[in-house]
């Protein structure tokens, strides 16, 4: 039996054994080291416990990344302020003053809590809520939020208020609470110069400000309702939603997506994801001094809800308002935050409470969560609610935190929601530079690179996921291996570095060496032999979905039978390659009247030695037509999404098919040839 595993082992080593020398060998050892990633940034934000926030993610935006927090809570007009970022959030300028009491009449004004958005082209809007007068105001800022205006005024509001944007159509919605308790929301399709009179979304006992999301004209309003059931644990409340799917004129339905609880002091929370899928969460009281985060998901433009998915429980006390603690990312990833009392003292010594801060995300719409948090100390009367976390996505993946600290002092912070690696090289050439970079597995995107001449590397502020670790030496390049990025955790790893073979040995060879017994290593041979047939199926499949993603890269605006055609794959497959690479944020598509159109989500080079896809063949028809025409114009002429026009114009500008020009914040279009003044 021996002699047999032997030879068997022989036929399997001896053709490695022939493989042409390959100009590097790397691999890759890591761990995720225990000491957490420290990133906040104090915001200088004292006595006003509410901090919102709101990032701008219109790629075409003078204004894009741009991160912007304001202040609430304060009654008096020169307290508020607004801090902005223009470097990701390492950093935040100087205080701004915003004079949110001009759409009252007043010096001084008492506002609960202050709501900001972005909407297209780098519009900045404040909703501006008036509890002493009834009143709310929109504040307008087109200048990266260094100069406010009055866009509108509306009485018999100024309760809870709160405001979202549209980014394909480029409306702006607020959602508010009348003084009989019903949500109304209205509504401005041009940047906030004219705006709808409220609508009536429904009528009860509001206890909570109302949570708006919005995508093409499909328009989400949650909020919390009195419920006439009796808990047994105190009052009770629904969670209910409305769905509007014209722009918010009618509201055909209201449901309730919790059965009854008695978290009747917390605002739900609503978001819509890059390709229409609209999410919900709220707290549930479960037991005494326990609490459960749940979300509810739907996939059909807010008409329905799935079964309430609880993502965690945890010891607490009733929280105040919150709201604002659930985002999608670029890549349509769910996130949502809560926070959890851990001291085990009933009632905590000396009012001071032992709290934690947690960030959940989900790849799969919440089948699946991961949970990370980090601790802070909340002291005094009001501590159960002073946390007051809110979440904002941004781009490329990144997602922001900012929440209030008591203890000590600290104020309003802000944090990505993301984690570090840092690691060395071991090679034989410590002289030689060496890049190493991080990319995603499917798509193969550069996310991180960095130079190694020696030093220790350290890459910040990355999404957590797991990120491929590739090594070029010259024009040399293989990859080292994979390795994951937690939330607020460091990744530690090494690259091993030399010449000869890709890749280390086979598993099953080092067995051999170690002088093991024979059995024992035919057993490893046996178990090396499923996992690489199992590691081969996943490369394929993965080399299958990156030729889907370079044909809908260059060929954008393709149809399914298009990209089905250019890999030669089956329609089963091709369709659900493509489902994976849309959930993964990838691509994303458009519903025509027969077809079904991909685009590529990020930025590549496009098209100069490609065939023009119908999509491009009419903007440049259109261009060529109408010199000067802006992208919101060119979509609406196409009838196509703004966001699919505006990816395809810049990329056929950076190719030389057509030129553009920015006058103040519209992007004009102009054929290649015209001249510069246009």
């Amino acid at each position: 039996m021996a002699a047999v595993t032997c030879m068997v082992l022989a036929s399997l080593i001896a053709p490695q054994s022939a493989r042409a020398e390959e100009p590097l060998r790397a691999s890759l050892d890591y761990s995720i080291l225990a000491q957490p990633y420290q990133n906040s940034v104090p915001l200088n934000v004292t006595g006003s416990q509410e901090t919102g926030i709101a990032v701008d993610r219109d790629p075409f935006s003078p204004y894009y990344g741009t991160i912007y927090v304001i202040r609430g809570y304060t009654s008096e007009s020169a307290d508020f302020k607004i801090r902005r970022s223009l470097d990701g959030g390492l950093t935040f300028g100087d205080p701004i003053p915003v004079d949110l009491c001009s759409g009252f009449g007043n010096t001084t004004c008492a506002v609960e809590r202050p709501g900001i958005a972005v909407g297209s082209d780098g519009v900045t809007y404040i909703v501006d809520p008036n509890f002493d007068s009834g009143t709310v105001a929109v504040l307008r800022s087109v200048d990266q939020g260094l100069s406010w205006l009055l866009a509108a005024s509306f009485s018999d509001l100024g309760r809870q208020a709160s405001i979202a944007t549209d980014t394909a159509t480029g409306a702006v919605y607020v959602a508010d609470v009348n003084a009989s308790g019903s949500v109304v929301v209205v509504k401005s399709a041009d940047e906030g110069s004219t705006w709808s009179p409220p609508v009536a979304v429904s009528s009860g006992a509001t206890q909570t400000a109302p949570g708006i999301a919005a995508f093409q004209d499909n328009v989400t309003v949650v909020f919390l309702t009195a419920a006439s059931d009796s808990c047994g644990i105190g009052s009770c409340s629904y969670v209910r939603v409305a769905a509007s799917h014209d722009g918010g004129l009618t509201w055909p339905s209201v449901t309730a997506v919790s059965s009854p609880d008695v978290s009747s002091a917390s605002a739900p929370s609503v978001a819509v994801s890059p390709d229409g899928t609209f999410a919900v969460s709220w707290i549930s009281s479960v037991a005494p001094i326990t609490e459960a985060t749940f979300v509810s998901i739907s996939r059909d433009r807010g008409n329905s809800f799935s079964t309430p998915i609880e993502v965690s429980r945890y010891r607490a006390i009733n929280e105040l308002e919150l709201g604002e603690t659930l985002v999608f990312d670029n890549r349509s990833r769910l996130y949502v935050a809560w926070q959890s009392f851990g001291n085990a003292s009933d009632p905590p010594p000396n009012g001071t409470f032992e709290s934690s801060i947690y960030v959940g995300s989900s790849a799969d719409l919440g089948q699946n969560f991961t949970n990370a948090s980090f601790s802070v100390s909340l002291q005094g009367g009001g501590a159960n609610g002073s946390s007051y976390e809110h979440l904002a996505a941004g781009p490329n993946d990144h997602v922001y935190l900012t929440w209030y600290e008591v203890f000590g002092g600290g104020g309003a912070l802000f944090r990505s929601v993301s984690g570090e690696a840092s690691g060395d090289v071991a090679t034989q050439a410590p002289n030689a530079p060496v890049d190493v970079e991080l990319r995603d597995p499917v798509s193969a995107t550069l996310e991180a690179r960095a130079t190694w001449t020696g030093s220790r590397l350290v890459f910040v502020e990355l999404p957590a996921k797991v990120y491929e670790v590739w090594i070029r030496v010259g024009n040399a390049s293989t990859l080292a291996g994979a390795m994951p990025v937690r939330m607020w955790r460091s990744t530690g790893f090494t690259v091993r570095l030399g010449g000869g073979t890709v890749g280390p040995p086979f598993p099953w060879i080092s067995a051999v060496e170690v002088g093991g017994i024979v059995l024992v290593a035919a057993g490893a041979t046996l178990a090396a032999l499923q996992h690489t047939r199992l590691a081969r199926e996943e490369v394929l499949q993965r080399k299958v979905r990156l030729l889907i993603y370079e044909a809908v890269r260059e060929h954008p605006g393709s149809s399914f039978t298009e990209i089905r055609n250019a890999i030669g794959l089956q329609n089963g497959v091709a369709a659900y390659h493509l489902r994976v690479l849309e959930k993964q944020g990838l691509v994303h598509s458009e519903k025509g009247r027969r077809h079904r159109w991909y685009y590529p989500n990020g930025d590549v080079s496009l098209w100069r030695d490609l065939p023009l896809s119908p999509l491009q063949k009419s903007v440049l028809e259109k261009v060529a037509q109408d010199p000067g025409i802006g992208i919101r114009e060119l979509a609406r002429s196409l009838d196509r999404h703004h966001a699919a026009v505006a990816y395809n114009v810049r990329g056929m500008a950076r190719e030389g098919l057509l030129r553009t020009q920015r006058t103040g914040r519209k992007l004009q279009c102009f054929p290649s040839d015209e001249s510069a003044t246009g």
